[in-house]
């Protein structure tokens, strides 16, 4: 019982985050490996780590898994449904960016990205074009280099 509400500790401090404009949809049908990658990099950049829902239906279940990665990088999930609906993401890894303060409106400046790739590849191809998710892409890219050094 006590690991269960450690699990549910970070899976509530992890809806705070310094990185609003780039969020990371993941599935507990990705590698361990992977989801543990993702969610390594999203607590550096400060994003959160997107769940559609619950393992099996399940809490049990859920919080099994989220402990599972939660004890190998310190970094907490958020499962919400809707956003999976609202950014229509329709396979997983994903990484949404947009520009958009308010999430709850956000329905048109926001660009998708697919693919069980490094975050850094991904933030590096955003950086590069000359646009308006270009400049939040190389700050959370700097964010990630500066970690690999330390």
């Amino acid at each position: 019982m006590k690991y269960i509400l450690m699990v549910w500790c970070f899976l509530f401090s992890s809806l705070v985050y310094a990185e609003k404009h780039i969020l990371i949809f993941v599935s507990f049908s990705m590698p361990k490996a992977s989801l543990i990658r993702w969610s390594k990099d999203a607590k550096i950049i400060g994003a959160p780590v997107i769940l559609r829902g619950l393992v099996n239906n399940s809490f049990k279940d859920t919080t099994h898994a989220i402990y599972a990665v939660v004890k190998e990088t310190g970094s907490g999930f958020q499962i919400d449904p809707l956003l999976f609906s609202q950014f229509d993401i329709q396979k997983v890894p994903a990484v949404v960016i947009t520009t958009c303060d308010d999430l709850k409106s956000c329905h048109e400046d926001f660009k998708v990205f697919y693919g069980d790739i490094p975050l850094e590849y991904t933030l590096h191809q955003i950086s590069q074009e000359e646009n308006a998710y270009s400049s939040i892409a190389e700050n959370a890219l700097m964010r990630l280099k500066e970690a690999s050094h330390e």
